[in-house]
């Protein structure tokens, strides 16, 4: 009876998003209530909730009690969700953020550069020149970064973009801030800041080429500190762990 409960739970889920399908639905929509989904497909009730009740958790539709499911805007929330969980057990780290971040936005500062619009330059000096004055307060800066990144995401007018920036937030702004906090010393930190004005240079002159080696540049060095760093550390505590314990150690005769 379980196995069979489950297999309707599953095709009424198929239905419902062949139904959002068909029908066009966007975000702000509502579905048809729980009494027509379970004429419409000869189920039972439970059997259409506990299907809205997995569509709701995927982020498709909005439940409420006493009112028929909605359509809702997704946002990167989810996937964010499990990049979080893979960086959580180990699956991941700060090295497999900045490779996939630099992947990521290689292609889309490209395609800012080419269909930025006069207000998204606007916004991008104002977020770089706001990054200048935050340059010595390190989480200031990296919430502003990600502002940046975001609004690089929304230049190049493909939605996809910005879901996956949103996606990765949490993780962007904990390697933000780390790499913030690596850079000790003024000229390190100008060098962040002179990188991400020259990528807003490129994608205010419309020039995709110098947009993609801006942001090359921008996530080279970031890549390079990172590992600079992590060597450090081990070289660090091979010597510790290489140095005599004077508690232990015999005294020289």
């Amino acid at each position: 009876m379980k196995a069979a409960s489950t297999g309707l739970v599953e095709q009424t889920i198929v239905y419902i998003r062949e139904y959002v399908a068909r029908q066009n639905l966007r975000p702000g929509a509502k579905l048809p209530s729980e009494t027509k989904l379970s004429e419409l497909l000869g189920v039972s009730r439970p059997v259409v909730r506990e299907a809205m009740r997995a569509l709701a958790g995927t982020g498709l539709i909005e439940m409420a009690v006493g009112k028929r499911a909605i359509i809702t805007r997704l946002d990167g929330e989810m996937i964010g969700q499990i990049i979080e969980n893979a960086v959580l057990i180990g699956q991941a780290d700060t090295k497999n953020v900045l490779e996939m971040r630099r992947s990521l936005e290689i292609g889309m500062v490209a395609l800012a550069a080419t269909r930025r619009s006069a207000d998204d330059i606007i916004k991008l000096q104002t977020i770089v020149k706001a990054m200048a004055d935050a340059l010595h307060s390190g989480p200031q800066y990296s919430a502003l970064d990600l502002q940046f990144h975001l609004a690089l995401a929304e230049a190049a007018g493909n939605p996809l973009y910005v879901l996956l920036i949103e996606a990765f937030r949490q993780v962007f702004e904990a390697s933000m801030l780390e790499g913030m906090e690596r850079r000790s010393n003024n000229p390190e930190l100008e060098t962040v800041q002179r990188l991400h004005e020259a990528i807003i240079d490129a994608v205010a002159a419309g020039d995709p080429a110098a947009a993609t080696l801006a942001m090359s540049n921008h996530f080279d060095e970031a890549y390079s500190k990172f590992w600079s760093d992590r060597i450090g550390f081990l070289a660090n505590r091979s010597i510790e762990n290489r140095s005599p314990n004077p508690a232990t150690e015999p005294l020289p005769k």
